[in-house]
Parts: C-alpha cells; structure tokens; sequence
C-alpha cells in the first residue's frame, strides 16, 4: 500500500503543478496579449497623426510661400516705379543725351594720326 499511497501523491502533486503552471502560463499570454493590443492602438494612433501634421504643415508652408510671392511683387513693382521717376528724372535733366541715342549715331573717331 505504501507504493499505491506515493503514486497517488505524485499524482496529486502532478496534477496540481499542470494546474498551477496553466493557470500561470494563461495570466502571462492574457498580458502579452494585452500588451500587444496597447502597442497596436499606440502605433495606429502614431500612424494618424503625422498625416494631419503633414497637412498642416504643408498648408503654413504654402500659405508662408504665397506672402513671400505678394510680397516680393510689391517689392518688385516699388522698385519700377522708382526706375520709371529716376528715368524721368534723367530725361529732364538731360533731354539731348536721349535725342543722341534716339539718332543711333555714333561717338566721332579721333582723327588718325599723321605720318611723320
């Protein structure tokens, strides 16, 4: 009897442990699982927020290149109208120089050198 009273309390034992060990083996897939789930919602939520970013970013970026283009063509349209009045400046002061330029002519040659 002493053989059938340890088998049965290696039994016992045994099955305990299976027990033990599955119920531990099930908590620590529960939270892997858990866990992987977190990292999921974490990922796609960081997958998300870039395209909105991106979009925002590119419109302050476009709205940003517009205002340098405006302001560039005022810049560009100060600067002739300034080099309209300072050529009308020019030309009061100096109206034959423009008559001279108008004719095409060109500046006389010095006279060529005698032979000596």
């Amino acid at each position: 009897m002493k053989n059938w009273n340890t088998w049965r309390l290696i039994g016992v034992t045994g099955v305990t442990l299976l027990a033990v060990l599955f119920v531990v083996i099930w908590q620590a897939v529960t939270e892997q699982t858990r866990t992987l789930n977190q990292v999921i919602e974490r990922l796609n939520e960081l997958e998300e927020i870039p395209d909105t970013n991106d979009n925002h970013l590119l419109k302050r970026q476009l709205e940003s290149i517009q205002n340098r283009q405006q302001e560039q063509a005022l810049e560009l349209n100060k600067l002739r109208a300034q080099q309209q009045i300072n050529e009308t400046r020019k030309e009061r002061r100096h109206p034959e120089s423009n008559s001279w330029s108008d004719q095409n002519e060109q500046p006389l040659s010095p006279p060529p050198r005698l032979k000596q």
